[in-house]
């Protein structure tokens, strides 16, 4: 019998929207937003418009957590009910979440279905990407053993870069990284931030203003998109849509054949860079 693959992510990858209108074998178990006292379930009890409204009048600065291993039990049992034997587990980078320990420990007490897990060593967009690449792999007949590899393959080469005004966030939520070093500096420096090959964040390049860093982030962004065949991109925003559009036509305008998604980052990210945000993900596929 043919393999019935389904993909199961956590929201802080962000998987494009319509990826997730047009397929049935996805689902995404939500991260937890604690804001005021209040839980919500990322993406779920809480959109990034109304999230980023509400953080202009918080007392304190929320919190997040990633999944229990309930949700993620009960989308594997959602999964399962709609036939499905294979899962592709999909999470952010192990260092910026415990979401990849969480569905490593459901995988590894799944028994009647077959799951595994990538730790893509990136972050929103850059991770959600994964989704994409696995669902084209299983769209053309891949098996699950095949898709895996190729998956795992691809996490050396694939990357999330991002720019955000302020490092106020990352350094209040303790996702601070190798970004650690910016901080306090006298200079107005506008940080391009990346993830490195162990799912770290990092400045990649530093400018004196907003423009030259985001033309520095295309440019970066540009380099990886020639230098491979099989690469896919998304363009996100974190309460700047206009920024994100800059950023989008100037790739667009560069590789005018190449599909390019576009989406805001889930509210479970924005805890940890704040409004302003415009980031970019490459995820570079192998086995083509």
């Amino acid at each position: 019998m043919p393999e019935k693959i389904a993909i199961l992510a956590d929201s802080g990858s962000d998987v494009p929207a319509e990826l997730l209108n047009s397929y049935d074998n996805i689902e995404v178990t939500p991260m937890i937003v604690t804001m005021d006292g209040k839980e919500y379930r990322d993406n779920v009890d809480i959109t990034p418009e109304e999230f980023y409204a509400a953080l202009d009048h918080v007392d304190e600065l929320p919190k997040t957590a990633a999944p229990t291993q309930g949700s993620v039990e009960a989308q594997v049992d959602k999964l399962r009910q709609r036939g499905f034997d294979h899962i592709i587990g999909i999470t952010v980078s192990a260092h910026l979440s415990t979401s990849f320990g969480t569905f490593t420990n459901v995988a590894r007490e799944t028994t009647d279905i077959q799951m595994d897990v990538v730790n893509t060593k990136n972050i929103g967009i850059g991770s959600g990407l994964f989704a994409v690449y696995a669902e084209e792999m299983i769209d053309s007949g891949q098996s699950f053993d095949e898709t895996m590899k190729f998956l795992k393959q691809s996490v050396k080469n694939s990357r999330t870069f991002f720019y955000i005004p302020s490092l106020k966030y990352l350094r209040a939520g303790g996702r601070i990284g190798r970004v650690a070093g910016l901080i306090g500096s006298v200079l107005n420096i506008k940080p391009v931030i990346a993830t490195d090959s162990d799912g770290i964040y990092f400045p990649v390049a530093k400018a004196r203003s907003e423009q030259k860093a985001i033309s520095k982030m295309v440019n970066l962004v540009a380099d990886r998109i020639t230098a491979n065949k099989s690469v896919r991109v998304g363009v996100v925003n974190g309460a700047d849509v206009p920024l994100q559009e800059k950023v989008y036509d100037r790739l667009h305008a560069d590789f005018p054949q190449l599909k390019i998604y576009r989406g805001s980052i889930s509210p479970a990210l924005g805890v940890h860079t704040g409004p302003g945000l415009v980031g970019v993900g490459v995820q570079i596929g192998e086995g083509e």
